[in-house]
This record gives C-alpha cells, sequence and structure tokens, in this order.
C-alpha cells in the first residue's frame, strides 16, 4: 500500500465503549469499585460476545463502563486516559461522544459531568473534542439538557450533539422536537441512524436537519435517501465491525462502503466502541482496505472526507488538512 494510514481520524467514538482495561483498573481503583482481577474476566465484562444477536444486546454491554463515570474524577480520568491513548495511537483528531444524563446515577449534573469531562480532555496533548449524546427512551426534559447543556460548552471543547440508543424502539421521527431546539441554538449534530432500522430513520434525520449521519448502513434500500446524501454533501460516519456485530450487516461485503463513494456520498471510517468491539481505528482500515480493494486515491479521499466532516471550524479543517499532508509527504 503506497499511503501509510496512521494519523487517522475517528469521528464516531463514544467514551464509554472505549476504556481500556487499564483505564479501567485505574478508574475502579480511583472510586473504590469492586472489579475482578482476573483481565479475561474483566474483559468479559467489556467485551460483546461473539453471538450478539442484535443491537440492544450490543447497548447491554455499556452498563459496566457507564458505572465507572459517575463522580467527577471518574469522567475526567477516563476522558484523559482515552486521549493520550489516542495520542499514542498517532491519531490526527477525533470527536468523543458520549451521554452526559448516563453519568448522573450519583448526584452529578449533566453540567458538572461535561465540565469534568472537557477537563479531561484538555489535560491532554491529543487534538479532541466531545460530541454530547441526547439518548432515545429518556424523557424530553433530560434530552433537552442535554442539548442546552451543550450550548453551554460550545466555544469550551464541545462542538455537537447526537441521538444515541436502541433505534429499532424509539423511531428517530419522535426526536424532531429536540432537535428544532439544537438547531435554534445552532448546534451541529448527527444522529445514529439506519443502523438498526431502515432507510425510512436516515430520511427522518436528514429532513431534521442532521450534519452527519451515524452508521447509516441502510440507506441503499431508498434512492431518495442515496440522492439526498449525495448532493446534500451530509457524510456518513461508517463503522464496519460495529455493524458486523450488531448485524446490520452480515458479511463485511455486504458494507456499502463501496456503493457510497460512487454515489458520491462524503463516507468515513471509524470505530464506535472499539473495547466492547475489540478493534482500533486501524483494524478498520485495514478491513475496508482489504475487502474493498481501495486504491491509494480513495484512502486519501476518505481521510479528506474525514476532515470535511467534522464539526471542526473552517480555520481548524485547514489546518489539520495541512498537517496531515505535510506528513504524507515526510513519508512518501
Amino acid at each position: 500500500m503506497g499511503i501509510n494510514i496512521s494519523k487517522a481520524i475517528d469521528l464516531h467514538l463514544h467514551l464509554d465503549g472505549a476504556i481500556s482495561l487499564k483505564s479501567a483498573r485505574e478508574l475502579a481503583r480511583l472510586q473504590q469499585i469492586s472489579i475482578p482481577e482476573s483481565d479475561e474476566e474483566l474483559t468479559m465484562m467489556m467485551r460483546v460476545s461473539p453471538d450478539c444477536t442484535n443491537l440492544n444486546e450490543f447497548l447491554e454491554k455499556f452498563e459496566f463502563p457507564c458505572s465507572l463515570l459517575q463522580t467527577e474524577i471518574g469522567i475526567e480520568t477516563a476522558m484523559f486516559n482515552l486521549c493520550e491513548e489516542l495520542s499514542d495511537r498517532d491519531l490526527a483528531y477525533a470527536e468523543v461522544r458520549f451521554a452526559p444524563s448516563k453519568c448522573c446515577d450519583k448526584g452529578l449534573t449533566q453540567g458538572q459531568v461535561v465540565r469534568a469531562a472537557v477537563k479531561g480532555m484538555k489535560r491532554s496533548k491529543m487534538n479532541c473534542r466531545l460530541i454530547l449524546c441526547c439518548m432515545r427512551g429518556d424523557n424530553d426534559t433530560v434530552n433537552k439538557e442535554t442539548i442546552q447543556v451543550a450550548k453551554q460548552f460550545i466555544a469550551d471543547g464541545v462542538v455537537g450533539v447526537d441521538l444515541a440508543g436502541a433505534e429499532a424502539l424509539y423511531p428517530t421521527k419522535w426526536y424532531e422536537d429536540l432537535f428544532k431546539l439544537a438547531r435554534e441554538l445552532d448546534i451541529p449534530f448527527t444522529i445514529h441512524a439506519g443502523e438498526a432500522a431502515g432507510a425510512e430513520s436516515i430520511l427522518a434525520a436528514i429532513d431534521m436537519g442532521a450534519r452527519r449521519i451515524g452508521h447509516g448502513t441502510h440507506s441503499m434500500e431508498n434512492p431518495e435517501v442515496i440522492e439526498k446524501l449525495a448532493n446534500r454533501q451530509i457524510p456518513v460516519e461508517m463503522c464496519p465491525t460495529s455493524n458486523l456485530q450488531t448485524h446490520a450487516i452480515e458479511n463485511i461485503e455486504d458494507l456499502p462502503l463501496r456503493k457510497f463513494i460512487e454515489a458520491g456520498i462524503l463516507v468515513t471510517i471509524n470505530t464506535d466502541d472499539p473495547t466492547i468491539e475489540g478493534t482500533t481505528i486501524y483494524d478498520e482500515w485495514q478491513k475496508v482496505i482489504e475487502t474493498f480493494n481501495l486504491t491509494d486515491a480513495e484512502i486519501r479521499q476518505l481521510r479528506t472526507n474525514s476532515i470535511k466532516a467534522s464539526f471542526l471550524s473552517d480555520e481548524e479543517k485547514k489546518k489539520l488538512q495541512k498537517e496531515l499532508e505535510n506528513y504524507i509527504q515526510t513519508i512518501n
């Protein structure tokens, strides 16, 4: 392969799905939480089983890592550790998302949760930003608070909001009023859509004003969706291993990457939940490069797509593009 795939960008990365074993042990010690001594046992608690049957079963794996994110020191440390690990893996940029509402079981407010995450992120040298997740199934008041907190921190590390959770149980169209508020407050948003539900979920997200689509796997079911994604240049955050494990697709060859590229869609490559899935961003890249015989030009385009799709300012995007161009020149 003529182009090096280091300096990757990950735009769809959940904090609670990315806590490493080492980080989990530190978080448990700091918060006096009992966890198994055996790495094998701990891994079983944190990684989805090979016989996972659907997204809802996959989501059950978030219960334990979320229990480690219920104090300010836990949240700050988890965020710092993840940023440092991403830096050590030579990522160029990442947007880390999580649901502050799921970190309030011990009395923290969503504002305190996000402040702790921002503090941890700023302690690291990693170029990183935060996306706050509203949750399908949470009540409207809680989700609107997440939007308001995002507005509070939009110039201080937060770059957008998201809608995550059990898509098949809580249809995207139910959240129209929520994202009307996000539009009114001028907060960019991405929405998990077309993962556990069909193309109608993606269409709803587009019509609600989503700037990006998380997963978007079932886009090919509806030509109107493909046309809108391509014509409006709405990026898709593709997560190959995640889609396999949740059975959004049954085989890696079923991933619509090649079809997205041919349709002119701004598709990007991401991890979703690397610890839960047992993957890395470079594993994801290797999967798609080998499966779809990507050319050097296509790899460059996908990398550029990630920069365009990011919620960074235009000035920050230009800076990141220049940094990556300079890096590629030094290794060729």
